[in-house]
């Protein structure tokens, strides 16, 4: 398991180890990292030593000290107790962001559910069968515009067709949309 932070109680940590050396502290909190990591230590003196990045012979010195904050076999009591909690937390934080993708998930299928139960809207725009064009045909321009409102006709050229070109069909426009288009091309 991944565990890139360690809880170190600084009054706790220094009322308990105020008689060791800065090597020895070096060593002990080193061997403190290795057993959060790892969840435990070897009982081996070749391997504590490099854990601990000292020479066998001034670990050998110094092991009979470290050994006293560490019990049965090179277990740590407050290092069990933190690793406990931090396994309950992420157990509690792991059920609670189930229960979270659940109820969303939940609710997703429920608004789903009610759209597809739903009637369609009306439609706002007119009907196909109102307004049928060509397809492919340049409605783009006011000059294709066939009803335009009283005294808006086309110009004598754009009303024929051009060579090889079809007549356009007329193109059925409310009155509204009529008047609209009278005052943009005034």
């Amino acid at each position: 398991m991944n565990r890139p932070w360690m809880p170190l109680y600084v009054g706790d940590y220094l009322g308990d180890t105020g008689h060791l050396t800065t090597a020895q502290h070096g060593a002990y909190l080193l061997l403190m990292m290795h057993y959060w990591r790892k969840g435990e230590l070897p009982d081996d003196d070749r391997q504590l030593s490099k854990i601990t990045k000292l020479p066998l012979r001034t670990w050998c010195e110094y092991r009979p000290t470290l050994q006293d904050f560490f019990h049965s076999g090179w277990k740590h009591k407050r290092i069990d107790a933190e690793l406990g909690r931090m396994m309950r937390v992420s157990e509690t934080r792991a059920i609670a962001g189930q229960k979270g993708g659940l109820g969303s998930a939940l609710a997703r299928m429920k608004l789903e559910n009610a759209s597809r139960s739903r009637q369609p809207p009306q439609r706002a725009i007119a009907s196909p069968s109102l307004a049928r064009a060509a397809t492919g045909a340049d409605h783009s321009h006011p000059d294709s515009y066939q009803n335009l409102p009283s005294g808006k006709t086309r110009s004598a050229d754009a009303s024929t067709p051009h060579a090889g070109e079809t007549e356009k069909p007329a193109i059925a426009v409310s009155p509204e949309l009529a008047a609209y288009v009278a005052r943009r091309t005034t």
